[in-house]
């Protein structure tokens, strides 16, 4: 789950590894956050001081495109780096250049 503060010029992120819960019997399905301090234990409401967050970031426009990203853990599995990497790529990074070329029109980005 990437949580975006979109109310200053710098786009700000950070990324949550969620959980699709499914319950037998129920037709009903929940998004669980890994809880920091019992994981692989799952929380269905969202605290930014008890859910694992994975990485952070902002990206801005200043001339160039910026982005910046920093990991909150001391280590990552490979496959994990990999699955970073394309949601920061893939996703958070488009997001982010849409929604600021949406926000202010006027100036040249390219």
């Amino acid at each position: 789950m990437v949580h975006i503060d979109t109310s200053n010029n710098r786009l700000e992120f950070q990324v949550y590894p969620v959980f699709d819960v499914s319950f037998i019997g129920e037709s009903t399905t929940t998004i669980e956050y890994i809880d920091k301090a019992t994981e692989p234990n799952t929380t269905p409401i969202f605290d930014k001081d008890k859910c694992l967050m994975q990485m952070e970031g902002s990206y801005c426009w200043r001339g160039v495109w910026e982005g910046r990203i920093c990991f909150t853990d001391d280590e990552y599995w490979g496959e994990e780096l990999a699955y970073l990497s394309e949601l920061y790529n893939e996703y958070i990074v488009k997001w982010c250049k849409e929604f600021i070329k949406k926000r202010d029109p006027s100036i040249n980005y390219d």
